[in-house]
């Protein structure tokens, strides 16, 4: 598995839940191998960063379609089924790495 994934994390301001999520997401990447870019920001910057990354995380609700998977991760931030959405990342991104 060469290919990097490109993730985008996006929060209300993009400041400080986002950086909470990065944070961990670049553990639970480590933790699988898994080698990835990753940008944060805003949630109105979703549209355009939709364009140019594999995946986008979201601390809060976003329902506009996208052409790329959106996974809701504020269970990183609040512990609640933290390893369920640590483990949704993971086969998401072994997924974007497969092609599929």
């Amino acid at each position: 598995m060469n290919k990097k994934i490109e993730i985008y994390i996006a929060c209300g301001s993009g400041i400080a839940t986002s950086t909470v999520v990065q944070e961990k997401v670049k553990q639970i990447l480590a933790q699988s191998n898994i080698q990835a870019s990753i940008t944060k920001g805003n949630i109105s910057q979703i549209p355009s960063k939709a364009e140019t990354v594999d995946l986008i995380l979201v601390t809060t609700r976003y329902v506009k379609p996208v052409k790329v998977p959106i996974l809701p991760v504020f269970s990183l931030i609040s512990g609640i089924n933290e390893e369920q959405t640590a483990q949704k990342i993971v086969e998401e991104c072994h997924r974007i790495i497969k092609g599929g």
